[in-house]
């Protein structure tokens, strides 16, 4: 006859466990002949009983008052021989006690950008059920272990301050929270690429800049002016290939002299970003030959001077010159003829025969003499550069 009664041993919960709504009761049972069935009680309630392995039972525990109970699970094996196993939990489902939350990361006052890793540290007396992660009134996400993270995009914000909220949830619905305050800088960041700082540009400019952003770009927009508070916008879109983007500038009627170029990006959340450099805008139309302070005339043996006038830098498409016409110290002596320089490029040349009276030059006199041209292109007329020789008879 089998005397040998069953062993078990308790698996879950833990002896001095705080339980709360539905727990799972959980214990190993063994006999040497076989366990006929293991009955659960809570005191000396019986509440159920499981006659296979794994046994189990779901104890709700809403229906005990919050306190100490003592579990008992009894094994009883075919012949009737019985043990018993028994701990101690601790029903606390009237929690009144809020969970503890504290920030990790960001730190208080951080300017962020991009993806942002939100962390904090959250605790409770019976367990932290989850974390709540709040943007402003906007909830995130959340997070129900530890730790409690959440990965945060800030690109769909706009730049400045935002306030950061984490809200620790326990099991009973206790809650606690924590706030900050960041900074989302998320804004562009433009960079000049041609023309350089001090550049001197002239006739048709390629002006070209690199953008650099975390959310999509909505313009690109170029200005020029003598100074930032008087800018006129350059007219025109950007083409753009990757982060660069280009436009070209027609300074044909641009006054020579001093200016400031600017280039301004903004994104979808109206971030700005701007660079400033300064530029010399030249004539297009240059006096390349005689050269500045040269001496002319008979005296200096040099009775047929060239003039010539070359294009500085590129005419904008559909540009053309129709006529150049030379002065001497102001005075109209005639115009200069096209022709093709060696390298190809377009040059316009007169012939002074410095022996010869004209407007503006005395060949009996010794002195000074300013020669400058008058280009007239499709749209509009410019004057060139003016370059001083000594004329001796």
């Amino acid at each position: 006859m089998d005397r040998n009664a069953p062993t078990v041993v308790w698996r879950s919960p833990a002896d001095g466990a705080q339980v709360l709504g539905a727990v799972t009761l959980e214990v190993e049972a063994t006999d040497n002949v076989g366990v006929a069935k293991v009955e659960f009680f809570a005191g000396s309630t019986k509440l159920g009983e499981a006659t296979s392995a794994p046994y189990t039972f779901n104890w709700n525990t809403a229906g005990y008052p919050d306190g100490p109970v003592t579990l008992r699970a009894r094994a009883v094996d075919q012949a009737g021989n019985a043990a018993e196993a028994t701990l101690t939990v601790t029903v606390a489902n009237q929690d009144k006690v809020a969970p503890t939350v504290v920030w990790r990361s960001p730190a208080d006052g951080a300017q962020v950008l991009g993806a942002v890793t939100l962390e904090v540290e959250a605790t409770d007396n019976v367990g932290v059920a989850k974390v709540e992660f709040f943007a402003g009134s906007t909830k995130l996400g959340e997070a129900t272990s530890a730790p409690y993270t959440f990965n945060w995009n800030t690109a769909g914000y706009p730049d400045g301050p935002v306030t950061l909220r984490a809200r620790a949830v326990d099991q009973a619905g206790n809650a606690a929270e924590a706030t900050l305050t960041v900074t989302v800088a998320n804004a562009p960041k433009i960079f000049w690429l041609n023309p350089t700082p001090n550049q001197q540009v002239a006739g048709l400019v390629t002006l070209q800049v690199e953008v650099q952003a975390l959310r999509a770009v909505d313009r690109v927009e170029f200005y020029f002016g003598p100074d930032e508070t008087q800018m006129s916008k350059i007219l025109g879109t950007p083409s753009q290939s990757g982060n660069t983007y280009t436009l070209d500038w027609n300074v044909l009627q641009v006054k020579p002299g001093n200016y400031l170029l600017k280039a301004k990006v903004a994104d979808v959340q109206g971030s700005e970003a701007k660079a400033v450099i300064p530029v010399e805008v030249g004539s297009v139309f240059v006096i390349t030959t005689p050269a500045e302070g040269e001496e002319v005339g008979p005296g200096a043996q040099r009775e047929i001077v060239t003039v010539t006038i070359g294009i500085n830098g590129t005419l904008p498409s559909g540009v053309s010159v129709s006529r150049v016409a030379i002065y001497i110290n102001g005075e109209h002596v005639g115009d200069a003829l096209n022709h093709t320089a060696e390298d190809g490029s377009q040059i316009f040349i007169y012939t002074w025969n410095t022996t010869q009276g004209a407007p503006g030059h005395d060949p009996t006199l010794s002195g000074d003499r300013v020669i400058t041209a008058r280009v007239y292109y499709t749209g509009g007329d410019t004057w060139t550069n003016g370059v001083r020789v000594s004329y001796r008879p």
